[in-house]
């Protein structure tokens, strides 16, 4: 049996993007983050598990209050630095959307998705 800790669906704002406007200004993110357990939860002891306050502070702070980036695949790859580092996790999953991201057509929702270890599938 495995188990799966997760938060999905956290809406948060920050200064990201590839053009100056995006960098200057607060826009939206909605972020889901899973994470596979190495070895199952115990005695119902949330140090045998991951917290979801560590996952949901992870994220916040690396999009809310890091460096502003142009890209979301590098805050994913900076949200997984960290996550990964968690001993009792043996694969990380992130999906992040860009709601207002700058595309030339009135339609369509910017995604980016990183799984570690790579190729890893949920």
């Amino acid at each position: 049996m495995s188990t799966i800790v997760a938060i999905e669906g956290f809406k948060l704002k920050g200064k990201h993007g590839v053009f100056d406007f995006e960098r200057e200004k607060d826009q939206p993110f909605l972020v889901s983050i899973w994470v596979l357990l190495k070895e199952a939860a115990k005695d119902d002891e949330i140090e045998t598990s991951v917290d979801y306050a560590f996952l949901q502070r992870t994220v916040h702070d690396v999009i809310a209050r890091g460096e502003s980036t142009f890209m979301m695949e590098t805050l994913c790859d900076k949200i997984i630095e960290i996550v990964s580092g968690h001993l009792n996790v043996a694969a990380v999953k992130i999906r992040m959307e860009k709601p207002q991201a700058p595309m030339p057509h009135n339609s369509g929702l910017a995604v980016v998705e990183r799984t570690w270890p790579e190729g890893r599938t949920f």
